[in-house]
């Protein structure tokens, strides 16, 4: 006997690889895990929607499956979804490659009154493996050298990627933010004449260093050297936090908020 949750995904998964972005509003349900938007938000569904409309324009053919798609011993659905694709249209400041990917990612699904709920089991070496196939990041061995595009990954995404949840994690931490922003242009340890593909401000105590891809990852030293566990990205206009202890990610709204607790404009 056919469970109706999954062909009911599966249907609306064929819908939208056909084309049908309104199969986006039925698919994700509004209060997908613990993401509460306040009244100024987009809900996760729409952000979703902006997502899935986006890979469309990049990617006309894309098609997304779970195949093997079943309910576990907690009565939560499981598998491993396939996102397979040509890439002819610009994404994220990023064109088009002409080149067909295809990328497996294993994800939980949870009914919902208003659709589904979808977990994505990456951990982030293998996000950072899918963003550097498809040209967002540099090679490793080009981790030196600068971007070769201004790419601009939605924040939404990076969370889903690297926490697997669209909501946000508990953090401990927030309350003890005490630097929001700098002027500061370079790694405060790295050699003059090094190159990094991104900063990171700490801000505890206004640390700068350059990103977990870089070559010498200073700003994750910085953390294992301090226990400072926060930073944020200073990344062209990015604004997102990472909290090293907790694994939590926040979007720049919470930065903003932060810099008006202490005064500031971000």
């Amino acid at each position: 006997m056919s469970d109706p949750r999954i062909d009911r995904i599966g249907a609306l998964l064929e819908r939208y690889s056909d084309g049908d972005l309104n199969a986006i509003d039925e698919l994700v349900a509004t209060d997908y895990f613990v993401y509460v938007p306040t009244s100024d938000e987009p809900s996760a569904t729409e952000m979703y929607r902006r997502f899935a409309v986006e890979l469309k324009l990049a990617a006309p053919d894309l098609r997304v499956t779970i195949p093997d798609l079943a309910e576990g011993p907690d009565g939560v659905l499981a598998g491993t979804a396939t996102i397979a694709g040509t890439w002819t249209g610009e994404l994220w400041n990023v064109p088009p490659t002409g080149q067909r990917y295809e990328f497996e990612v294993p994800v939980r699904v949870r009914s919902a009154d208003d659709g589904f709920a979808f977990e994505v089991g990456l951990e982030p070496p293998g996000a950072l493996a899918i963003v550097r196939t498809l040209g967002l990041v540099n090679a490793p061995d080009e981790m030196h050298l600068p971007p070769p595009h201004p790419v601009v990954i939605p924040e939404f995404l990076m969370r889903v990627l690297f926490t697997g949840q669209a909501g946000d994690k508990p953090c401990s931490h927030l309350a003890d933010v005490k630097v929001v922003q700098t002027d500061a242009t370079t790694c405060d340890d790295c050699a003059p004449d090094e190159i990094w593909p991104a900063l990171r401000l700490c801000l505890t105590c206004g640390h700068v260093g350059c990103c977990d891809t870089s070559t010498h990852k200073h700003a994750k030293a910085h953390w294992e050297a301090t226990g400072h566990p926060l930073m944020r990205s200073i990344r062209m206009a990015e604004g997102w936090i990472w909290c090293y202890e907790d694994n939590a990610f926040f979007e720049r709204r919470t930065l903003e908020r932060l810099a008006g607790d202490l005064g500031e404009v971000v």
